[in-house]
Formats: C-alpha cells, structure tokens, sequence
C-alpha cells in the first residue's frame, strides 16, 4: 500500500512539475526560441506635405477638378467616457490612442492599449489601410481627412455614443471612414469604403501590431504578443513568421475574428462576415531593455483583407468575461485562455467573483474559497482516515500473508496467489488501499485550476491583500508566502496518518516534498502561494475535527466486535 501512495504522490509532483513548465511555456516570450532577424533599419515615412506630390494623379486621367479634392487643416478628435478615452487623429484616419481608464500599467499610469507607430512601418495605428502600391499606402495615411461629427459635446470632444466620418479625394481614389463609439462597452464600430475610378479598390486594413506600453512587455515575460483568431469555432493563437518582411496567410476559409493578444488585453476585430484568411507579419524593432542594453522585439502585424468596403467592430480592452462577453454576434470571452482546466476555473473563478462582491479583497476573497473548497473535500478526508485505521486492524493479517509467502520469489506463480489473499482480505474488511491517495489526487486538479486562474484572470491584477502583497498575480516580493506554505505543508504531512507498515526510509523520503514545492512555488503567484498556504491549514484543522469524529465512534465498533 505505501508504495502505491508514494507512487500515487511523486506522479503528482511529476505532474505539477510538467504542468508548470508547459505553463511558462505557453506565457513566456518567445523571443528566445526564434532566430534573430537581420538588424531592418527603419524606411522613412513619407513626408506629408506637399500632400499632391506624394501620389498625383496621371497626366491626362479622367480625374475629378482640383476644386472637389479634399482640403483640410489637422486635427484630432477626442472621444470620452467613463470606459476610455480615445484619440483619433484625421492624418490618415486612424486611431492614435485608447486610454483604458480602470486600468494601470506596471509604472502606475493609465494603461494605453495602441502603442506607438514605429518600426519600418511608420504610421502603423489601428485603422491603416495598405494598399498594393506604396505611393496609394502613403497617400492614404500621410493626407489630412475632412471630418464630420455626430455626438455630443464640442468637434474636438466627445461623449460616447459618437459617430466621426472621415472622407478623403485625391484625384480618382475617394475614401470614407467612419467611426462609431460605443458607450458602455470598449467596442468601436468601423466601416470605411475604398474607391478608385467609380470602382471599389482591393485593400488591407491593419488592426494593429503591438499592444500596451513597451515597458509593460519588457517587465514582465509573462506578457507574449501573439496574433489571435476564431477559425470555424477553435481558438488560435499565432507567433510571428520566422521571416520578417514576409507576411503569412492564416485560416482556411471561415474566420470569424483576428486580432492581437496579450496576457491580459485584446485588440479584436470582428467582421461583419467570415473571413477566408487574415495575414500575419514579424516586425522586428529595436529598443532599450530594463538594463539599459539594447534589445530586439519582434510586434506582429495583424491585417485583413477587403474588397473595397467592409464593416467590423473593433475590441480595445481588457480580457475581462464580462466585457468580452457584451459584444453581440459573438463569443469574444473565448479569448480567455484558462488551458486544460477551464472547465474547473471558470466556476472557480464565479464563485471567486461572488465571494469578492461582499468580502471587497482578492486575497480575502482567496482565503474564503479555500475554505469551501476543503469543507467540500472533508467528507473524502473523513475516508482517508476511516481506511488508515481500517489498514491497521487488518495489518497483522497481512503481515502473516507476507510472511507465508516470503520464501517464494518475486517471479514465482505462489506470488500472485499472495496477492489474491491479500484483496480477498481488504474485501472482507471493505478496505481500499487507495482510499489514503484520494484526498492528495483530488486536490490536485484543483490547485492546477487555481495556477490557470490566478494566471489568466484580469480581475487579479494589480489585486492588493495586506501588506507587502500589492499584487496576487505576481510573486512574493519577499517570499514570504512561499515559505510559510512550506513550512504548513511539512506540519499537514506529519500530522497525516502514515500508511501501517510503511518503511520509515520511505516516511523520510516524503518529508522532502515540502522543500521541493517551496522552491517550485517561488516564482509563482502570490494568490497561489495563498491558496496552497490555506489549504494546509484548513487540511490541518480538518484533520483533527476528522480524528477526533473517528476515534469517537472507534470503540463502538470494537465493542460490537466482542
């Protein structure tokens, strides 16, 4: 039996063990792992001004009187609500800025989802469109759109629920972009129309290529631009192409979202129809890392392909269920990646938000589902108990069973009849010899869920408990919780009922578990720190109302017995 529980423990720390590494895996940067591109000094960006020279029409064109082209002055129009606030700017009709007015960046500053153009690219905002020839691509994101406005407010802000319409002519190319910002949710409807000649003009419209400030992906690794998308109903997520320059076709035929991701923020877009592809592209920058050397980011330009016209709506925010959830004709929430445990997290983290609404802290919040979970597991801790001490009536018989059948080798026939004496004799006293593992592998599961939770969920960002503890996402500072964990679950182990006739070699060997997981749980969350540190206590307090309930009823029984 002792072997079977030390085989059942040590796969469960093989597990966590692989768990983990698959985990940091799938969250770590990736950067690492790609060969590096050659060093693409930045191409310059067309000049604006003079707006006619960077892409006139022919000489002798069919073309409309200078008098009908666009003439405009520069401007930009601010959109805000209580959500966010956005910056559209009409050089190029894009959006320049979105300010997410609930969230903060690691410096403490209002965290902006739309990064700043940069890299050969240039002007790489939301809302570019990239045509086949260059000198149409500048032309359409260097001149200076007419605006009009639907909203309230003054022309340069405006409170959501707004409409701005950016028009722009140059000669036979007519362009139309409109705007509609929503209110309540972090979505910004978009149609544009592309026209050339009376006829509509192929173009690719670029959702973005990064997300949140660079220090936000430079201080944590945990944060992986990936490109996202919804392909017939699965979720995928795509690292840039190892080429940079060369951008890659994804999808086969029915994709019905793409956009970019992060660990906890999404730039989406949402077409009015499926898409048969979108297309993905490496853009290698370079920058200053926190130790002031120079580094290499790969961003990833996502951009999707249009006859001429198309409509989407746009997803700038967090991955939060809720929000994600508010945007209609789709199930954006699926972008949430809780892993091979989501069909545990997401009631864990419901009843999470539950307990959060009257406690008011994560932590405590924490500490309280601890609680429910391990009154939920008390009756299976009660049957691990009830079968230690069943093992420890029948030992003796087992013993004499060993005993009768140690002069036969381990390849000797006599063996399995041994075997068969022994379960003949766990059967007459209705014992499992593997009631003693159930608790242990049951929690399991549980704590992987939790590791999933704590490590996809926004709502646990930034989350402060006491003190030291500014954020339950992050590791302990001082590696407090870790240790006091360790410390727990050595106290939990001993005060556990060994199986009868374990080896005391073994008993020892176990004992060096708690040190393993207390360097494994360094690295890791704090909010799981303080789920595992609860469970050993509340499994302790468990333990004796569990011993105290048993031994109880004990003496009956032997007495019956007589």
């Amino acid at each position: 039996m002792e072997r079977r529980v030390l085989a059942a423990i040590a796969l469960s720390i093989a597990v966590l063990f692989l768990f983990r590494y698959y985990e940091e895996k799938r969250l770590s940067e990736a950067e690492q792992r790609k060969p590096r591109a050659q060093k693409v000094e930045p191409a310059p960006v067309p000049e604006a001004e003079p707006e006619p020279e960077a892409a006139a029409p022919a000489e002798g064109a069919a073309g409309v009187p200078p008098a009908e082209e666009t003439e405009a002055g520069e401007r930009t129009i601010v959109v805000e609500g209580e959500l966010y606030r956005a910056v559209l700017d009409n050089r190029g009709g894009v959006l320049t800025s979105w300010l997410l007015k609930d969230f903060k960046s690691d410096r403490g500053q209002v965290f902006e989802m739309i990064a700043p153009g940069s890299g050969p690219q240039g002007r790489a905002y939301p809302g570019t469109l990239l045509f086949e020839s260059k000198a149409e691509t500048a032309l359409a994101a260097n001149s200076l759109y007419e605006v009009e406005i639907e909203g309230e407010g003054t022309e340069e802000s405006l409170a959501p629920p707004a409409t701005v319409t950016l028009r722009l002519r140059r000669g036979e190319l007519a362009i139309e972009k409109k705007y509609r910002f929503e209110k309540e949710t972090y979505v910004v409807g978009h149609d544009f129309s592309v026209m050339q000649g009376g006829r509509t003009l192929p173009v690719r419209f670029l959702v973005g290529q990064d997300i949140g400030p660079e220090m936000e992906h430079l201080l944590n690794p945990q944060v992986k631009l990936t490109a996202i998308s919804n392909q017939a109903g699965k979720i995928k997520r795509d690292e840039p192409p190892e080429e940079a320059g060369s951008p890659q076709q994804v999808g086969q035929g029915d994709v019905r979202w793409a956009g970019l991701d992060i660990l906890y923020f999404a730039l989406i877009a949402v077409p009015e129809r499926a898409m048969p592809y979108f297309e993905i592209e490496k853009v290698p920058v370079y920058t200053k890392g926190v130790d002031g050397k120079d580094l290499e980011r790969n961003l990833q330009r996502v951009t999707l392909l249009a006859d001429g016209t198309a409509s989407y709506r746009i997803y700038v925010g967090p991955k939060l269920g809720t929000t994600l959830a508010a945007v209609k004709g789709t199930n954006l929430a699926e972008a949430i990646d809780y892993g091979w445990f989501s069909i545990l997290v997401r009631p864990l983290l419901f009843a999470l938000l539950w307990i959060q609404s009257f406690a008011g802290n994560y932590g405590l919040s924490i500490i309280l589902l601890t609680l429910l979970l391990s009154v939920a597991l008390f009756p299976f801790r009660i049957k691990q108990i009830t079968s230690m001490k069943k093992m420890q009536v029948i030992q003796p018989k087992v013993k004499e069973i060993q005993e009768k059948y140690k002069k036969y080798k381990k390849t000797d026939p006599k063996r399995a009849e041994m075997n068969q004496e022994v379960m003949a004799l766990y059967k007459a006293h209705n014992v499992n010899p593997l009631g003693g593992c159930l608790p242990l592998l049951l929690q399991m599961p549980f704590l992987f869920a939790f590791y999933s939770l704590l490590a996809s969920s926004i709502e646990l960002r930034q989350a402060p408990f006491i003190g030291w503890i500014q954020d339950l996402s992050a590791k302990d500072p001082y590696y407090v919780l870790p240790i006091v964990m360790g410390i727990t679950m050595m106290v939990a182990q001993k005060m556990t009922p060994m199986t009868p006739g374990s080896d005391p070699t073994q008993a020892k060997i176990m004992m060096v578990m708690p040190v393993v997981l207390t360097v494994m749980f360094l690295n890791v969350s704090s909010g799981l720190n303080l789920y595992f540190l609860c469970s050993n206590i509340f499994q302790v307090a468990f333990q004796k109302v569990a011993e105290r309930w048993i031994g109880d009823e004990q003496p009956v029984k032997k007495r019956g017995r007589k």
